[in-house]
Order: structure tokens, then sequence, then C-alpha cells
């Protein structure tokens, strides 16, 4: 039986070994050639009017106190019970990112904790699935910049009527029926219908973002 200590250690070194850069291998002008839909002149040149305090308020309001803290162990309950004076310095701090554009370094380092994956052999690091608890300041701060945002990104169609992951009124179940639509269309015009399904394992660690 292994102690609680060598065992943070083997989930350290598979985590490590697992979260690798990706080498990319450009040749050519692969990057110029390659569209990207920020690159659109239609994006508006106006920048996002600056958050209120009452603005901040409302959102940190909204938060569930049972949500698990960053590695900071700032908690929901904590932003809450702030003064005015704290709530003008967090507004400050999320209003100079909008000047700046920069972000946070420390508001990207994340406390990663693993659950066991139901029906997985608990001594196979491969059956844990990590979780990263970022602080809640910056998901506040997500929150708020997601609102001016959302119109912009409708207006202007930069993400496609076919994306459904992490968009409001997308669900599963609307996606299925859009194929299944597709389908019956082709089936009626006496069509072809071809489809391709990629499940890719650890996709999210593996991709060149």
């Amino acid at each position: 039986m292994k102690s609680d200590i060598q065992k943070v250690n083997t989930l350290a070194d598979h985590f490590e070994h697992l979260f690798q850069s990706h080498t990319y291998n450009q040749t050519g002008n692969d990057e110029q050639d390659t569209p990207h839909p920020l690159g659109t002149t239609k994006l508006p040149a106006t920048p996002i009017e600056k958050f209120t305090v009452a603005e901040v308020r409302v959102a940190i309001n909204k938060l569930r106190s049972t949500k698990a803290p960053g590695y900071d162990l700032i908690t929901g309950e904590i932003l809450k019970k702030l003064p005015e004076v704290g709530l003008s310095a967090i507004t400050y701090i999320y209003n100079s990112i909008l000047r700046t554009g920069y972000f946070p370094g420390q508001w990207k380092v994340s406390q990663v904790v693993t659950i066991l994956k139901p029906g997985k052999p608990a001594e196979d690091v491969k059956s844990y699935r990590p979780i990263s608890l970022l602080p809640i300041l910056s998901k506040v701060f997500e929150k708020l910049f997601i609102t001016p945002i959302q119109p912009i990104l409708q207006s202007t169609q930069i993400i496609p009527d076919h994306q459904f992951g992490f968009r409001s009124k997308h669900s599963t179940i609307e996606q299925v029926h859009r194929i299944t639509n597709i389908i019956h269309r082709a089936i009626e015009n006496k069509q072809y219908c071809a489809a391709a399904f990629l499940d890719i394992s650890q996709a999210f660690d593996e991709v060149w973002q």
C-alpha cells in the first residue's frame, strides 16, 4: 500500500509527462494562409465599457457558496462579505485588465484535484480525472466579461451556428435534432448521407492551442 506522499508524487509525475507543450513544425506560410475568425473587420472599434461596483457586486452575489476555491483559498462566501472598499479595489483591477489587455498570470494558476473515474482501478494513474480549480476572482471576471462580448459574437457571427459547445441555448439534444434533420432531408431527396464521428482520448491535454 502506497503512502499519500507516494500517491501524490506518482500522480504528479504522470501529469507532468502528460501536459507537455505540443511541438508544431510549421512550414511555409501555414500561419498566414490559415484564416482566423478574429481577423474579420466586422469587430466593433469601440472598447467594452468599464465595469461598475454594482455589477461586480451582483456577479459576486450570484456565486454559489459551496463552490470550491482555487489555490488562494478565497471562497465565494469571503467575497460576498467584502466591504465597499474591497469591491471598489476588485472593480479597479477588472477595469485595469480591460484597459491594458493583460490578464494576471496568477489567475491562470490552478490547483489540480484528482477524481477516480467510475469503475476504474484505483491503482492506475490513468483512472483519475484531473479537475482544475482556478481562483474565483478570475471566474467572476469571466462572468462579467462574457456579458458585453456575447452580443458582439452573435451580431458578427464569429462563432458558427453548428458550434454547440459552451453556448447558451445550444444543448446536446438540439445538436442531435440538427443531425437527424440533415439525415431525413437526404433520405427524402434520395441522396447519400455520410457522417464521421471522431473520439479523441485526452483531447484537451494533447491539442495544439
